[in-house]
């Protein structure tokens, strides 16, 4: 008797936390597949225009280099349920800063095939390695540039989509990191950025 109470204690447990909205679980076996890319910018500095009275502080300097993250992802379905894409762990991407050598695929995994609106990026990781030096407000910034993560180690994006995914096929994520916009905002002396000019940079598209 004590072991049927214990199984319909788990079962019951295991019921009220498939219904919780923020729950968050692993992709696994699924009817479909999506897959995440990143690209270091997407746009050119062209696209983006200085607000107004503030013209220095988004400069026109294209980023040379790299960009290297690590990030978790995770999508939310229409029930309100999270799923992540990264497998349990951060994934490793290293992208050219100025995106001219296009994006790259760093997660894929199987979901259940239907429409996801959500998708949050957990950065525990943002490093630019600026070649040659970059003109910016501050100054000329060189080398390596560290996203401040304020402490708790890590910087979280959120964004509305409207992903798609049907059976027997991929649905796309594209994280574009807009390293123009962030990167140009950076303390040219203290080789860094903060966490809301790097989050707030940051786009998510689904195709």
């Amino acid at each position: 008797m004590k072991t049927m109470h214990a199984t319909l204690f788990a079962v019951a447990a295991a019921a009220l936390l498939a219904g919780c909205s923020d729950a968050t679980g692993t992709a696994g076996s699924g009817g479909a597949r999506m897959q995440v890319a990143a690209v270091g910018d997407n746009g050119g500095p062209s696209a983006y225009a200085a607000p107004e009275g503030n013209g220095a502080r988004y400069a026109v300097t294209t980023a040379e280099g790299t960009v290297d993250f690590r990030a978790r992802v995770y999508v939310q379905t229409q029930a309100g349920g999270w799923v992540e894409l990264t497998g349990g762990a951060a994934q490793q991407a290293v992208v050219d800063a100025s995106g001219r050598a296009g994006s790259v695929v760093f997660a894929t995994s199987s979901v259940e095939a239907g429409t996801y609106t959500r998708v949050r990026v957990v950065f525990e990781q943002v490093k630019a390695n600026v070649s040659g030096s970059l003109a910016i407000s501050s100054g000329l910034l060189t080398g390596t540039v560290n996203v401040d993560t304020q402490g708790d180690g890590s910087v979280t994006v959120e964004r509305q989509v409207s992903a798609t995914v049907s059976t027997g096929a991929t649905g796309h994520l594209l994280i574009d990191l807009n390293s123009d916009v962030w990167l140009n905002q950076a303390s040219a002396s203290a080789h860094s950025v903060s966490e809301a000019a790097f989050a707030g940079a940051v786009q998510v598209t689904a195709s």
